[in-house]
């Protein structure tokens, strides 16, 4: 007996998936990080094993060295590139399909989307190593002593003061050397302290100062003038009875010798410009003698200029980790 009932609607074929699919997985993000870790793991052998030869010259974040000169050595570092490529390609959409569910769902609580918000802190960070090994570069070094010298970013900077902390065996434990700067077209003058690990920084970051050396230069001399003395600061000086002496410049001559440069203003006549080494000594016009009797040492360090355009993105990486932590809450803190 036939029956009247309706046939069942078909079911439809279920869709296939789209074409990459598979970079939006989680086993490939799985795969990705333990290739990083087992890549970065052959790189730490082969930049020991290597360090006097393909490695040489290997500093910081500097990734130009490997590519200056490639090396199957440096074959790690050739794999590990498209690798984190790829895993910041996978984390990114993993990341942008969590957060729309979670959002069409109505999920409006700051702790789900903390995890995304630490994700993107890591997608920013690795940028932030991109930008700073591809494009950073050295700007030379330049020795910051007593006299104003002008730095690569236009400030100009000069040593104030410096302290070494030494060892019992006399080899330094730490330095700290206080940088007066200032800037052109603005007054006022900026105390920066500058050691080991405290590079002079510009422009959040992305131009350092790093403390390459420290000692003492040339940079004040002892005079009289007849019986009377006084010290003058190499680019200022210093008066007696009404003369004023400037020590503008202090070459140095070798063997512990310099040449300084001496102008003489009294409040007759014009100003003289003499040049004398220690113990020499000139007749003014008065008959009275001008006498350099000792080059004072002043502290100063040598800045090796970088520039950094990976410090801002490394800030900002730092930001959205702070604040993914933030956001998890109670979460963050479970009771014992």
């Amino acid at each position: 007996m036939l029956s009247d009932a309706p046939a069942p609607a078909p079911v439809p074929a279920p869709a296939p998936p789209p074409r990459l699919a598979w970079l939006r997985s989680q086993g490939l993000g799985v795969a990705c990080g333990l290739a990083t870790v087992a890549l970065l793991a052959a790189g730490s052998v082969a930049l020991t094993v290597t360090a006097a030869g393909a490695a040489r010259g290997v500093a910081g974040d500097d990734l130009t060295v490997f590519f200056a000169r490639p090396s199957l050595a440096h074959l790690w570092l050739y794999l590990l590139i498209p690798t984190l490529t790829l895993y910041a390609v996978n984390t990114l959409l993993c990341t942008y399909d969590t957060v729309v569910r979670r959002w069409r769902r109505g999920v409006r609580a700051p702790a789900a989307y903390a995890g995304a918000v630490m994700h993107l802190a890591f997608l920013v960070a690795l940028l932030a190593h991109g930008a700073g090994g591809l494009l950073g570069r050295d700007e030379g070094t330049v020795v910051v002593g007593p006299a104003p010298v002008t730095l690569a970013d236009g400030r100009v900077a000069r040593t104030a003061a410096l302290a070494v902390a030494r060892l019992p065996s006399g080899m330094p434990r730490s330095a700290r050397a206080i940088i007066e700067l200032t800037r052109p077209g603005r007054l006022g003058v900026e105390r920066a302290t500058v050691g080991y690990n405290e590079p002079l920084s510009a422009g959040l970051g992305t131009r350092l100062g790093l403390l390459a050396d420290y000692g003492a230069v040339a940079g004040a001399a002892r005079l009289a003038l007849g019986a009377e003395r006084c010290v003058a600061e190499l680019g200022s000086g210093c008066e007696i009875d009404g003369t004023r002496l400037v020590l503008r410049d202090l070459r140095p001559m070798g063997r512990g010798f310099a040449l300084a440069e001496i102008a003489v203003a009294r409040a007759a006549g014009p100003e003289r410009v003499h040049r004398l080494t220690p113990g020499g000594a000139v007749l003014l016009a008065d008959g009275t003698p001008l006498r350099l009797e000792e080059v004072i040492d002043r502290p100063a360090v040598a800045l090796r200029g970088r520039v950094a355009p990976g410090n801002p993105f490394a800030l900002v990486a730092g930001a959205l980790l702070a604040l993914g932590l933030a956001m998890m809450g109670r979460r963050l803190i479970r009771p014992r």
